[in-house]
């Protein structure tokens, strides 16, 4: 039996020039105030020295951030239990792989079921994966902190850095992870 969660999470663009990326294709803006449906959650994922932490296993998802400190690298306040977290434009999980659908919606998913072909991607660790000071960027150099990171769920965005402001292309394709715990969930990250 397949048991698929509803969750979509509103992350901001970049905030390096104020609002100049936070525009929408429809000339809007993503903000908290926007009417979210049931099982849609909005995320705060602007800063670059957090991780917003997400526990899927409750009745409602609990949200938890944590810090990274610059002077370190080292996080304060991760919580205990979580199945994913987001940082910026970065995902990852806690032990799951994560399978990209071709599926635009849940609905879509519900209706063809669980995939049978596909390559489940796990996290990967890196010393250089996490950008959390943009501060210095004009200097010519980014302060990174080593961590892990999932690149399959990380393909929800595409960052064009070769022109400023850089280009944002989205991909709203259902992922699908396969939890550590066995259970599976489906999320679709948008804006």
């Amino acid at each position: 039996m397949l048991g698929i969660a509803l969750f979509m999470g509103l992350f901001p663009a970049c905030d390096m020039l104020e609002d100049v990326y936070d525009g929408t294709a429809d000339g809007g803006t993503d903000t908290k105030e926007e009417t979210l449906r049931e099982g849609q959650y909005y995320i705060d994922a602007t800063n670059y020295a957090q991780w917003v932490y997400i526990n899927l296993h409750t009745p409602t998802p609990v949200i938890t951030t944590a810090t990274i400190s610059l002077d370190d690298l080292t996080e304060t306040g991760t919580p205990e239990q979580w199945d994913i977290a987001q940082h910026r434009y970065d995902v990852k999980t806690n032990g799951a792989t994560v399978l990209m659908t071709p599926y635009h919606s849940i609905a879509e998913l519900e209706a063809a079921g669980l995939p049978q072909d596909g390559q489940w991607v796990e996290d990967e660790e890196s010393e250089t994966s996490i950008t959390v000071d943009m501060s210095h960027m004009m200097e010519g150099f980014l302060t990174y902190a080593p961590g892990h990171k999932n690149k399959e769920i990380g393909k929800w965005v595409d960052v064009d850095t070769s022109t400023m402001p850089p280009n944002y292309t989205m991909h709203d394709n259902v992922m699908i992870l396969h939890l550590s715990d066995g259970t599976y969930a489906a999320l679709q990250l948008i804006s």
